[in-house]
């Protein structure tokens, strides 16, 4: 397949031509109980079991769809040049490692992006890292694999998420870069959150926006997406023209259940959905909020 791959999302509900993967690897194993909070993981993920599940999902997938793996496009993304060398500058300023640039700028395309994703070891080789807690310079990215959160296709645009969590920061940078500069994909991607002056309160992640039709949005106000993050999206998307309703649904900060919209509402057809009872249809403090973009 040589073809311009182009993004065209106007709902959940619809034939499905590609679908973007990542299936768990080297990452979720260097995983430890002492990090496993940080990871944003409640316990220890089985990784033997993890990749089975995920195999067969994408063998379900493949018979209906085409699917792209993560890592392949980033590979394919940092054999330009340019591209690579801007990557590399923003993961060293973003994690204040720019010691490690030059050792970065050695790797080929495909070792680069495995060491972002699985993570590159502090080299104990002062008093200071010796010392030092912390096991890797680049963090892995544990989380990947739910890939719907790091970015969001809205008709022909990619909203770039901006991650409720550090640890997951680097997704959103990837997803961005593989949008913005892989070779066959054509897609304009909004990122609403590229300053380095915004809030920490400004965030917002795929799996709590729901696009329920070609001009209307449902979107969760959760843990991961704060009002605030969602003033600043839909400032983006009222100057793209490209949705008209939006649906906001309050959701509870506890338990971690409830994180994400998609857990407590998923369209199962275009007429029907699957929710979670309590939140969404009984009477409870939680909103839900009809904003129309003019």
């Amino acid at each position: 397949m040589n073809d311009k791959i182009e993004i065209q999302v106007n709902s959940e509900i619809g034939k499905l031509n590609g679908v973007i993967l990542h299936t768990p690897g080297a990452e979720i194993e260097n995983m430890t109980p002492r990090n496993a909070e940080r990871a944003l993981y409640s316990d220890i993920l089985n990784l033997a079991i993890a990749s089975k599940e995920y195999a067969q999902m994408e063998g379900v997938l493949n018979k209906i769809s085409h699917t792209f793996q993560v890592k392949d496009l980033l590979s394919e993304t940092l054999k330009n040049e340019k591209v690579r060398m801007n990557f590399i500058q923003k993961i060293c300023q973003h994690d204040k490692v720019h010691h490690i640039e030059n050792y970065l700028n050695t790797l080929n395309a495909k070792e680069l992006a495995d060491s972002v994703i699985e993570g590159v070891v502090m080299k104990k080789d002062n008093l200071t890292r010796f010392l030092d807690k912390e096991r890797y310079e680049v963090r892995p990215l544990h989380n990947f694999f739910f890939t719907r959160d790091s970015a969001i296709s809205i008709g022909n645009k990619v909203l770039i998420a901006r991650m409720a969590n550090q640890v997951r920061v680097h997704e959103a940078l990837i997803m961005e870069t593989i949008f913005n500069y892989h070779p066959r994909i054509n897609a304009q991607t909004i990122n609403c959150t590229d300053s380095a002056n915004l809030q920490e309160s400004i965030t917002f992640e795929g799996g709590d926006i729901l696009v329920a039709s070609g001009d209307t949005l449902i979107i969760g106000l959760s843990g991961r997406t704060t009002s605030q993050g969602i003033d600043r999206m839909l400032e983006c998307i009222r100057s793209k023209e490209i949705i008209k309703h939006v649906l906001i649904q309050e959701l509870p900060l506890k338990p971690e259940s409830f994180i994400h919209l998609d857990m407590v509402f998923t369209f199962l057809d275009r007429d029907q959905c699957m929710i979670y009872e309590p939140v969404v249809m009984n009477t409870n403090r939680f909103l839900t909020i009809h904003i129309e973009l003019d």
